[in-house]
């Protein structure tokens, strides 16, 4: 079965409609802030605008992957699935802790839970950041395992 006929499968699109729903439901609790805190990729974090494309992007995602992404064993030793807080903050140069939210976000507008990790392709699609060349940068970083995110304070 190829890729398309397994993502076109009534089961498939049944299970896209239930994650974007959820999705729909976390994304709802996305608040504009006072201030642009950040900008990636032309998108001013965090505006009514930006709140609005992200939920947009979040919703693709489930389009393009509806039962969820495939993870597979890669020979490159150095393949990361998952993105942590300060690789964020270092690719960015900005804070820990705006990276942290920035990763909230995600799980926000793809419809994860709170504390669940966020790959380097989700974070990749929501931000249209082209995947390889991040990739790329990330090698030079390595995760920050230190950083204890389950006790970090709590998004207003």
């Amino acid at each position: 079965m190829t890729r398309e006929e397994l993502f076109n499968t009534p089961e498939a699109r049944a299970q896209a409609e239930k994650s974007k729903k959820k999705a729909r439901e976390t994304a709802a609790t996305l608040e504009p802030s006072a201030e642009v805190w950040a900008v990636i990729n032309g998108l001013e974090y965090l505006t009514e605008e930006t709140i609005e494309i992200l939920k947009q992007r979040g919703q693709e995602w489930h389009d393009e992957w509806p039962i969820g992404e495939p993870h597979y064993k890669s020979d490159d030793e150095k393949y990361q699935f998952v993105i942590h807080s300060n690789q964020v903050a270092e690719m960015y140069d900005c804070g820990i802790r705006k990276a942290q939210e920035m990763l909230a976000i995600v799980r926000a507008t793809v419809g994860k839970n709170e504390g669940s990790f966020v790959s380097v392709k989700e974070f990749c699609f929501v931000h249209k950041e082209d995947e390889e060349d991040f990739r790329r940068a990330l090698r030079d970083i390595q995760p920050d395992f230190g950083i204890d995110s389950k006790n970090r304070p709590k998004s207003k």
